[in-house]
């Protein structure tokens, strides 16, 4: 599970920049299955602390970025369209 969480944060990572929205939100919602899966495997055995603690990394960051860069990219429109009026 630990290996899987990481696996999972790399996705969120990776889709964080693409430029459709759609994948975007997949990829924050497959983030979040990785902060799952990462506290699961860090209850389930202790001793996996390095690698739960870099899939837990990884889909925290992964899943902030796919939900707050579209926002950014939609208020960014918005301005743009309004300073070019």
């Amino acid at each position: 599970m630990d290996i899987a969480s990481i696996v999972l944060g790399v996705f969120s990572l990776a889709t964080a920049f693409t430029p459709f929205i759609w994948l975007q939100v997949v990829g924050g919602f497959v983030g979040i299955a990785g902060i799952v899966l990462a506290r699961k495997a860090k209850k389930a055995d202790y001793r996996k602390d390095l690698t739960t603690a870099i899939g837990m990394l990884c889909s925290i960051t992964g899943t902030l970025l796919c939900f707050v860069v579209p926002v950014l990219s939609l208020a960014s429109n918005i301005a743009l369209f309004f300073m070019t009026r």
